[in-house]
């Protein structure tokens, strides 16, 4: 592929966030947007009102657009995809938007480009005061309403697929939520952007349409050239500038590995998930729409093993209410049949949310103020959350889990919130599964070793795997400075995991990982033999590590892990895994 701007460029590599899994290769296509001409001047004072008309013109012309894709996405993607245009629509109309601005037009006789602008830029310096991750995605949104508004005042709102003839990898500050949906049929290969996050509108409907994705790269726009070719690895966040010949060749095969592997695996989705001897072991995926869980039942999983509930609360500027929660959490109950559903109660750091007071900025957010900790200090919305999967677990089998508990009192505190959600709810007449099954996360080093302590309080315990290795040997995987210490198979690491499962099957209760351990052939075989009974990923892992389990017997994994647990060297465990795997592939039939 090479590069073809004569120019001979090195080879490079951008890291962002993985949005959307999937390798692609090919040219690249800069999308970017420019800026739109705007008159500084004044216009006369009799042409105000003609002005005002104008501008609240552009703002219906856009609604009633926003009002079309949405359909559009609700009718390819889903509802909850379709829920993402919501949050625009409310933004377009926004009175702090839209009346200082007429206010600008009429006072100081701005022309409504220039009003618009003005306003905007004010809210987004109110965004940039935070100095939040969530709160510059939502920033984002912000941007694309105006850049939509912009486009009909400056009458240039065609969308760049338009000129897209070739198929290329886009690559832009952002691409907007509306464009994002004709993707599909289009040239598009990838997406690389400057800006966003895994929660972001673009990644989200990035997933939903397949499409591999990198977002958050930072200067990306910067980065490339006119005839530069890229690789977007979505899997692992990587982008690749001008790829040579041996990265090139590596890339080729795997994407052709992934490819045979897809159709190889096919074969196993209704075979058992289970090992050579017949020891059953659970797959479920980790979702965070409810629309996500028909492709994880048609890959083989056996129900939602982590349901993340933080979009409902990120998609809107005021608290979800409990009937909003109620119907996402029926909707999925109810598309997972019989399977059971495990929904984690609210997971982010209070800094997230416009509607919580913060008190203060945090230093370290990661140590602080999130999780069930927010939830214990935010009682009627904690609660409200509670009463919602309650009430959904009359369509299903629905379990409640709490994340990152790190002592016995906030497990306490948790439970009894829940009475009260119970409470409130028999004194409505509200029915509900009065024995919902509740589970504790653990993922905090302190809770493995009180797991004995927590697990006669709960129903089920779930590891996430990617916070207690994070938190276990002191690693932020963010920075790339000290990302090689984060390792799955540190003989620490894994004695935690045994403590877990030896405390939960002491009092009879099963134990699942849903870390990104679980969605790795070679850690799925470890984390069996350490005594795990389900693990829960991303859906695009699931066939493979299936097809790891049922090509070992109970008493390897064990073996394994017994020796993984004296071993000093991790790469003396992959080795070892990796032949066991190898070896025994063609017992898989």
């Amino acid at each position: 592929m090479g590069s073809a701007n004569g120019l001979n460029r090195e080879m490079t590599e951008l890291r962002g966030i993985s949005a959307s899994p999937g390798i692609a290769m090919g040219p690249i296509y800069i999308h970017d947007t420019g800026d739109f001409w705007i008159d500084y001047g004044q216009i006369d004072a009799q042409q105000v009102d003609a002005e005002v008309a104008r501008f609240e013109r552009a703002i219906q012309e856009v609604s009633d657009d926003l009002q079309a894709v949405r359909g559009q996405v609700e009718e390819k993607l889903g509802k909850e995809h379709a829920q993402i245009f919501d949050a625009h629509l409310l933004m377009v109309g926004d009175q702090s938007l839209t009346q200082p601005t007429i206010d600008r037009i009429r006072t100081y006789r701005y022309h409504a480009e220039y009003a618009y602008r003005v306003t905007v830029r004010e809210v987004e310096r109110r965004f940039d005061a935070i100095q939040d991750a969530y709160f510059r995605s939502r920033k984002s949104d912000i941007q694309e309403v105006e850049k939509r508004v912009m486009g009909k005042l400056c009458q240039r709102d065609e969308s760049f697929l338009d000129e897209l003839t070739y198929d290329a990898i886009v690559v832009a500050e952002n691409v907007q939520a509306a464009d994002m949906v004709q993707i599909r049929s289009r040239h598009v290969l990838a997406i690389c952007t400057e800006v966003g996050g895994r929660t972001s509108h673009t990644a989200i409907i990035a997933r939903g349409l397949q499409i591999p994705a990198v977002v958050g790269v930072r200067d990306v726009l910067d980065a490339f050239l006119g005839g530069d070719t890229a690789i977007v690895d979505g899997t692992r966040g990587r982008v690749i500038i001008n790829p040579d010949e041996g990265t090139l060749a590596s890339y080729r095969e795997e994407a052709a590995r992934i490819r045979e592997s897809q159709e190889d695996l096919s074969c196993l989705v209704d075979l058992p998930s289970e090992t050579q001897d017949g020891t059953p072991v659970t797959m479920m995926v980790n979702i965070e729409l409810p629309a996500e869980i028909e492709q994880g039942l048609k890959t083989g999983a056996q129900g939602v093993g982590l349901f993340r509930t933080e979009y409902l609360y990120l998609s809107s500027v005021e608290h979800p209410t409990e009937e909003e929660q109620t119907q996402s959490y029926t909707e999925l109950a109810k598309k997972a049949g019989p399977n059971p559903v495990v929904i984690r109660t609210l997971d982010l750091g209070g800094d997230k949310l416009p509607y919580i007071d913060r008190g203060g900025r945090e230093m370290n957010p990661f140590l602080g103020w999130r999780a069930i900790r927010v939830s214990l200090a935010n009682h009627d919305y904690f609660k409200a959350q509670l009463k919602a999967i309650l009430r959904a677990s009359n369509f299903g089998d629905v379990r409640i889990m709490f994340p990152m508990i790190s002592q016995i009192e906030e497990l306490h505190e948790a439970l009894a919130v829940l009475d009260e959600a119970k409470e409130d709810l028999q004194k409505k007449g509200e029915s509900y599964n009065v024995d919902c099954p509740v589970g504790a996360m653990i993922e905090v080093p302190a809770a493995a070793m009180i797991a004995d302590q927590i697990a006669p309080h709960v129903d089920f315990l779930s590891i996430g795997t990617n916070d207690l290795i994070q938190y276990s040997v002191a690693v932020d995987r963010g920075n790339d400075k000290v990302a090689y210490l984060f390792d799955s198979f540190h003989p620490g690491v894994l004695r935690l995991i045994r403590m877990v499962v030896e405390a939960a099957h002491a009092q009879d209760l099963t134990v699942t990982v849903c870390g990104e351990m679980a969605g790795d052939r070679h850690s799925a075989v470890l984390l069996h033999g350490l005594g795990v009974d389900g693990l829960s990923m991303a859906t695009p892992s699931l066939l493979s590590v299936k097809k790891a389990i049922r090509s070992i017997t109970t008493a390897e994994a064990e073996a394994i892990a017994e020796e993984a647990l004296k071993l000093e060297s991790k790469d003396e465990i992959k080795s070892r895994l990796a032949k066991l795997l190898d070896e025994e592939a063609v017992r898989v039939e």
